[in-house]
């Protein structure tokens, strides 16, 4: 009796042992898999996730730079929908260029200087008219003295001091003129001042405003590129307005607001009002840089910075920073991170934008759950 309490006693603990080490293992294999199940897993990309272009040898900074770039998927049917477009890149040189100020002179300042001086000059003419008169009948006076005697002495002596008036006027006249042409090279240079004095074709596509001369204000501390004989202009918050402008002379006086260096230009268009501000990209370097140019109708601003949609793929689109871009008149240039051959965005990018944001917020949902 005692024996078979014994054996039944054993039994019991055997099988309590077993339970526990079954606990015990499955415990194990459960922390194994916890710990050990993400070195075994695959990557699966996210809408957030860098996707990478296999056929592309990108060094290790432009990998970095794109591993921080979103990506959203659409798919083709949508992209229709939303007149979402691209183009190709071709391969950009671009030469360095400062951002400057500019304004286009009135052509009122211009006829009111030529105005001064015509008026002069007409003075002038007439003073020499009037002097011309004197002297012929001074001769006249004198050859009918000498041939006859019929003429006396005080009429020559008059006609001789009336003579002397018309010469003193028309000096007179002459200097008012010189002092016009004087203070007109003294506010404009050449040939901005030959134009006014002279008049002729320059000056007269100036007043019908086919021609305008734009003044440029540099950045302070800055200089122009001697070098620099065109500029690129662009109308304030008319992108699409556009031209390019020739170097005519620097200026005799500071601007008094900016007081950076001052330069005259030539815009031989008439598409610019007058007194209309610019801005204008004034080339500072000889050498021009290679990548690819970013129109601005394919830039997108977020977060205080421009970006871009690089097409991945037929629906894969990925958020590109041109906050290392050069901006100029056409667009932004961009040495990284994008390269000629790829495609981006030209049309909907704010709509992929917007899909993306929506991808992010269905997702933080999803981990709310």
């Amino acid at each position: 009796m005692t024996g078979s309490f014994a054996s039944g006693q054993q039994i019991k603990m055997n099988s309590s042992q077993r339970i526990l080490l079954w606990v015990i293992s499955v415990l194990a294999i459960a922390s194994a898999v916890y710990f050990f199940s993400p070195l075994f897993d695959s990557p699966v990309p996210s809408d957030n996730r860098t996707v990478e272009n296999p056929d592309r040898d990108d060094n290790d900074d432009e990998k970095q730079h794109h591993q921080f770039a979103l990506s959203v998927e659409v798919t083709e049917a949508a992209q229709e929908l939303a007149s979402i477009k691209s183009q190709t890149l071709m391969e950009s040189f671009h030469t360095p260029e400062m951002r400057a100020s500019a304004v286009v002179i009135p052509t009122q300042d211009l006829q009111l200087a030529r105005s001064r001086c015509v008026e002069a000059e007409m003075q002038h003419r007439l003073a020499q008219v009037n002097e011309q008169g004197m002297s012929k009948e001074l001769s006249r006076l004198k050859t009918l003295q000498q041939a006859t005697g019929s003429v006396a002495s005080k009429e020559v002596n008059f006609a001789q001091s009336n003579l002397l008036v018309a010469q003193a006027e028309s000096g007179l006249k002459q200097q008012l003129v010189n002092n016009c042409h004087a203070e007109i090279r003294q506010q404009w240079p050449a040939p901005i001042a030959d134009w006014i004095i002279k008049g002729g074709e320059d000056f007269n596509l100036l007043m019908a405003r086919e021609q305008t001369v734009i003044k440029v204000i540099l950045p302070v501390n800055q200089s122009l590129n001697q070098r620099a004989t065109t500029i690129r202009w662009q109308q304030t918050n008319q992108e699409n307005n556009v031209g390019q402008a020739q170097r005519l002379a620097a200026a005799f006086t500071a601007d008094p607001v900016l007081s950076g260096e001052t330069w005259y230009f030539l815009n031989k268009s008439s598409s610019l009002r007058e007194g209309a501000r610019l801005q204008v990209w004034v080339p500072n370097s000889d050498n021009a840089l290679s990548g690819v140019m970013i129109p601005y109708q394919s830039v997108i601003w977020y977060a205080g910075q421009p970006w871009t949609y690089l097409r991945i793929n037929d629906e894969r689109f990925q958020r590109i920073s041109l906050a290392e871009g050069i901006h100029s008149v056409e667009g932004i240039h961009l040495q990284r991170g994008i390269h000629p051959g790829d495609a981006i965005v030209t049309s909907g990018a704010q709509t992929l934008l917007s899909e993306e944001f929506k991808w992010q917020i269905h997702d933080e949902d999803d981990d709310d759950d």
